[in-house]
């Protein structure tokens, strides 16, 4: 078993992570490298690793506050990420699932800026980037084109009735942006 994957030492790499959030994205994953492989070949010494052993280990790499205080003496802390910037992308993939359903033609466009607006936000993981990303051209180009294709009668038989689906192309722009918006809040207080 990698030692990260151990449930002790992802949490320690984590709170060191947090704690360090001030430095640069660089240093941060470096030192995150450098204490998971002194942990390891800390780790590779003993015979079979249980959790008392881990905590040991730990123990003596030290606090992840006391850590972190070390680094950031070290390196140059990077410039301060100011919480407001977060708001305009959430707002702005808001917008984009209200004008999928109100303005489908302006919900490209605001889904341009959106996208931009959010790999701009510097409180994000890649991850989370991708998600804002895909939901906001998930509602801006698929499911205008659910709408169309109601409105050529496609999908309207059957079991489904139309106004079903209707519902389904009115609402669901709505509730990716709002699950969208919600994951991305919660990974700023992560980051945070």
């Amino acid at each position: 078993m990698k030692t990260a994957q151990h449930p002790l030492v992802k949490n320690y790499l984590a709170a060191v992570a947090r704690e360090t959030a001030e430095l640069d994205e660089e240093r941060r994953n470096e030192l995150i490298a450098d204490l998971d492989e002194h942990i390891a070949v800390s780790l590779a010494r003993e015979a079979d690793p249980d959790d008392r052993t881990i905590h040991t280990v730990l123990a003596r790499l030290g606090d992840p506050r006391s850590m972190a205080a070390s680094a950031l003496g070290e390196s140059p802390a990077a410039a301060p990420v100011h919480r407001r910037r977060a708001v305009v992308p959430l707002v702005l993939l808001a917008l984009t699932g209200l004008a999928a359903v109100t303005a489908p033609a302006a919900g490209v466009v605001l889904a341009i800026v959106t996208v931009v607006a959010v790999w701009a936000t510097p409180q994000w993981q890649n991850r989370d980037k991708v998600i804002g990303t895909a939901a906001t051209l998930l509602v801006s180009v698929m499911l205008p084109l659910l709408g169309l294709l109601l409105g050529m009668g496609i999908g309207t038989g059957g079991l489904v009735g139309g106004e079903w689906m209707m519902l389904v192309a009115i609402a669901s722009p709505l509730v990716i942006t709002a699950a969208a918006c919600v994951h991305l809040v919660r990974a700023e207080q992560l980051s945070a």
